[in-house]
């Protein structure tokens, strides 16, 4: 059975991530001074937390996901959180540097995530702007 993992360009859900790592780790194609796959030459740490990369052996030790996590039942004060914070970030970036780093801890908070809240990653920030904005037009009154 394959664990949830995020789509697209998102990153896998921790409980998924250590496992792909873990199997990455004990395979004889990871070079563990590099950290990275003799096959592919991807660097393992980044690739095995993307939900829709999977392992370049044959056969494949882990496949790729397009399973989404849905987040049911937020508690209200995550809620609320989202509720005051998305109008810093309407604009689709952070007011502020404080802004950016409490919307990417919100974020890994509720998508049970790992994002660097120093990342300067587009794609990264993107996806998480995206992820509040959603939330907010959901929740909103």
């Amino acid at each position: 059975e394959i664990s949830a993992c995020l789509v697209g360009s998102e990153m896998c859900i921790r409980d998924r991530y250590k496992e792909r790592i873990a199997i990455c780790k004990s395979c004889d194609k990871y070079i563990k001074l590099l950290g990275n796959c003799s096959i592919c030459k991807c660097f393992m740490k980044i690739k095995s937390r993307i939900a829709n990369q999977e392992c370049a052996d044959n056969p494949k030790k882990w496949i790729k996901t397009t399973e989404v996590k849905r987040i049911k039942n937020l508690p209200q004060d995550i809620v609320d959180e989202v509720l005051k914070i998305y109008p810093d970030i309407e604009t689709g970036k952070a007011k502020n540097i404080e802004v950016k780093k409490q919307i990417i801890q919100l974020y890994n908070i509720i998508h049970n995530t790992e994002y660097d809240t120093n990342t300067n990653c587009r794609s990264c920030l993107n996806t998480v702007y995206k992820a509040i904005k959603n939330l907010y037009n959901e929740h909103k009154k």
